[in-house]
């Protein structure tokens, strides 16, 4: 429960530092501004997309998509094969992190009410840019909220980190992490390449998912005790 608190508190100041570090510097237009030239358009084009969608987009997403439907019928199978029952738990956690992740985190965005980049009057888009932490000019007729922030995509990579939590071997334990933080971190970089999010929206999504995933354990283990599973 201790540590559990302290990862808790600790994501929480993450998140604020992402929030702050979004509102008062300009990191995000810096970075951004290296993706993007007014005359080619953003590095990974509508075309480049359509090309790369496959493995990058709809790929990577149908990937985590059956690893959750696979987790899910493993967990179920175990009630009636003994020799499944003890992967029970880390099907279930496997499971739960890929639906409630991307519920959960992508779904804030709908309160966000921020535009992604290419959105962006300054990219070429019709939008103003606001902070998430601003209010849209007096005189801004708003038709059509913004969903950007945070990162929705990049939350099928990270719901994968629940995966830390699946192991017992320390080896196998961070090897799973990375592997899955470096998935979260494909599709997000993916996605600033074609002028879908700033590098804060990633940021923000990477350390809010982790919370939801330390949550969902520390339920689970309160509801379905690890020697009764």
């Amino acid at each position: 429960m201790t540590d559990f608190r302290k990862q808790a508190l600790l994501c929480i100041f993450l998140l604020a530092a992402i929030l702050l570090l979004e509102t008062y510097t300009n990191m995000d237009l810096r970075i951004q501004n290296m993706l993007y030239s007014a005359e080619h358009g953003w590095l990974i084009s509508r075309e480049a997309h359509q090309k790369l969608s496959f493995i990058f987009y709809k790929g990577i997403k149908n990937l985590v998509i059956a690893t959750g439907v696979s987790a899910l019928l493993v967990f179920l199978a175990g009630f009636r094969l003994p020799k499944l029952a003890r992967f029970r738990r880390p099907a279930l956690l496997l499971f739960l992190s890929i639906v409630l992740v991307p519920v959960i985190v992508a779904g804030s965005k709908q309160l966000t009410n921020v535009y992604c980049p290419a959105q962006l009057e300054m990219y070429g888009g019709r939008y103003p840019w606001v902070r998430v932490l601003e209010h849209y000019p007096d005189d801004f007729v708003q038709l059509k909220r913004g969903k950007c922030f945070p990162a929705g995509h990049a939350t099928v990579g990270f719901a994968l980190m629940m995966l830390y939590f699946c192991f017992q071997n320390r080896r196998q334990k961070i090897a799973a992490l990375s592997a899955a933080i470096a998935l979260g971190w494909i599709t997000g970089i993916y996605q600033m390449l074609r002028g879908e999010h700033f590098l804060s929206h990633t940021l923000f999504t990477m350390v809010a998912s982790w919370l939801v995933i330390i949550i969902i354990v520390q339920v689970t283990d309160r509801l379905l005790p690890a020697n009764k599973s």
